[in-house]
């Protein structure tokens, strides 16, 4: 439901250890050359300690992703989805949540930005984007990119919120082509909702939407 006499929160929560929000999932896998097969599960998102970096001013975000999938005889498949990791610091000023590091590598093994980038912008309007590229030190690289083009009233288990529609991209080797769109709560620290369509490595496609389930918030 468009909205357009009121706007969302224009300021990201600080981020706190034990923070965490999880989401239920909907969607298809389509293998190359098949046709799409029922995709639900959950995902988790925590806020943890910095295990990669082994900063003391890093805190990391952690997605765990919990998928199965449908196969055509009705048989659940698990399917295989490692934990992702995103070492990250807060400014306190702007907000700006820019990523220092993560373990988006074949074996998990821990790659450093040469200098971080915004990944959750600390300021939301309607003229919120931004585009950059991560590059890492064993010469890796990520293209991100996020556009708010408006503002969207969204229904969660966890109840109702204004949030910031962005259009959202990344690009790697290690993940191929992503593309969704996410809707910003930045109150929550987080989206109420996001979807994406990824083509993967191997050829495959999966498209799915997560919207939040239940949320809890640390205090100061």
């Amino acid at each position: 439901m468009e909205t357009s006499n009121s706007s969302p929160a224009a300021s990201l929560r600080i981020l706190h250890l034990g923070d965490n929000w999880v989401y239920g999932v909907t969607g298809t896998l389509t293998p190359e050359g098949g046709q799409p097969l029922p995709l639900t599960g959950q995902i988790a998102v925590s806020i943890v300690p910095d295990r990669l970096l082994g900063r003391s001013d890093a805190m990391a975000i952690l997605f765990s992703q919990q998928f199965q999938v449908t196969q055509p005889d009705g048989a659940k498949q698990g399917m295989p989805a490692p934990e992702w990791m995103f070492s990250f610091v807060q400014d306190g000023a702007s907000r700006d949540v820019a990523i220092a590091a993560d373990n988006m590598t074949p074996g998990g093994t821990p790659r450093k930005a040469k200098a971080p980038q915004v990944f959750y912008p600390g300021s939301w309007s309607d003229r919120t984007a931004y585009s950059n590229r991560l590059d890492f030190d064993n010469g890796d690289s990520v293209e991100n990119t996020l556009v708010v083009f408006g503002k969207e009233q969204v229904e969660t288990e966890s109840g109702s919120f204004l949030c910031w529609k962005s259009t959202i991209g990344s690009r790697s080797a290690a993940t191929g082509l992503i593309e969704g769109m996410d809707w910003w709560a930045p109150e929550l620290g987080a989206p109420a909702k996001f979807s994406t369509k990824s083509k993967m490595p191997d050829g495959s496609q999966m498209r799915f939407t997560a919207t939040l389930r239940s949320y809890s918030l640390q205090s100061l």
